[in-house]
């Protein structure tokens, strides 16, 4: 009776918070629009203005995530944008032809070990938590294609390595190190830039051990001693940081975007989070440190932030370390919860909501909370 008494007591708790929250969170049920920034500019006409800078038939749109949980409602948001904005340039245009292409972040950490006062990790991939959960995200992919008929490529940290030309953008990262490391990681320093130990995948997370010759990097295992890793043979063994990776990436869709030989232009669709200051001083300088400068760089278009009742980014390393968001609808932190509960019809209706942001560009430039998901499938 005790442990009943106790299940009952929570679920009092949580039922008064949640109408102490629903109390709190008043609201007229409008929907206010004030113009500012890109809605003021853009208005009607955003991707009128994007079509203005592609000169090829073919687009491709990068997107990218890390597969460590369930796909939650930002994640979904991103995906359904990056179709949304394919299927209006394919029709406005009337010969563009649109790929997405998924940039699988599996060498992200999934642990991380302390040894000798310097953080070790096992990735995504080494872990195969990465497979674990992409099926679900290519659940979502065959979605958006079957609505839109627009196809797409995955690929993952190693493929995106083994593309043309980023030997030479490594050589040049390695070769301005001191100037990008202080640029990327302002408090300490370090370049992050990391190889997988073969016997047991074991990274120096940061980088903080390593030792940088003309065309190789030195990596320490704390199990198995120094390695020695090739750029020019093994480049799809390297690893990066978010800011660095962001950087490689956007270097190398700029040079393909100059190239007149390439027949497609790169976009890129990411979160709003990593708008504004963020790559003003963490891309845009250390591209231009490189050789790149911004104008050079390929259009990032930023799907609005879905915030908690505080105004944060909903977010998912805090639903899986803090087991946060116990107040909220499960399908809004989970794709298999979205799909059992919403199901395709519930899919076609952020597609359809989210394809309205390109539309009107009072819908894209802002973010948007929980409750006004909420409030989108309350009738679902």
């Amino acid at each position: 009776m005790g442990k009943i008494n106790e299940l009952q007591e929570i679920n009092q708790c949580m039922v008064d918070r949640d109408d102490a929250l629903e109390r709190s969170l008043l609201h007229d049920g409008v929907v206010y629009y004030p113009l500012g920034g890109g809605a003021y500019t853009f208005k009607k006409n955003y991707v009128d203005y994007l079509l203005k800078q592609i000169d090829t038939h073919e687009v491709r749109i990068s997107i990218g995530a890390q597969p460590n949980s369930s796909p939650h409602l930002g994640t979904l948001a991103v995906f359904n944008l990056a179709y949304a904005l394919g299927y209006k340039m394919s029709v406005r245009s009337g010969f563009i032809k649109p790929e997405i292409f998924f940039e699988v972040v599996d060498t992200a950490p999934f642990e991380t070990r302390t040894i000798e006062g310097v953080d070790y990790q096992i990735s995504l991939r080494e872990s195969k938590v990465a497979d674990k959960y992409l099926e679900e995200y290519f659940e979502v992919l065959e979605l958006l294609k079957r609505f839109t008929d627009i196809d797409y490529t995955v690929r993952r940290q190693k493929d995106f390595n083994l593309q043309p030309g980023i030997q030479r953008i490594l050589r040049s990262v390695i070769g301005n190190r001191e100037t990008i490391a202080t640029i990327l990681d302002p408090e300490r320093g370090i370049l992050k830039m990391r190889v997988a130990c073969t016997a047991c995948g074991l990274t120096d997370k940061d980088g903080v051990n390593n030792k940088y010759h003309g065309d190789s990097m030195e990596s320490y295992c704390p199990e198995h001693g120094w390695f020695e890793t090739s750029f020019e043979h093994e480049p799809e063994r390297f690893e990066y940081n978010t800011p660095l990776r962001n950087l490689i990436r956007a270097i190398a869709y700029a040079r393909d975007n100059q190239n007149e030989d390439i027949p497609f232009t790169w976009f890129r669709v990411t979160g709003s989070d990593y708008a504004g200051y963020y790559q003003e001083q963490l891309l845009y300088k250390a591209a231009s440190t490189l050789g790149t400068p911004a104008h050079e760089l390929p259009p990032i278009i930023y799907t609005p932030l879905i915030t908690d009742w505080s105004g944060a980014k909903l977010s998912k390393s805090l639903y899986l370390k803090e087991n946060a968001y116990k107040y909220l609808p499960p399908y809004l932190v989970e794709y298999a919860q979205f799909r059992e509960q919403l199901g395709e019809q519930g899919m076609r209706k952020l597609f359809e909501e989210v394809s309205s942001w390109l539309d009107e560009s009072h819908k894209l430039f802002r973010n948007y909370s929980v409750y006004y998901f909420m409030g989108l499938f309350g009738n679902e």
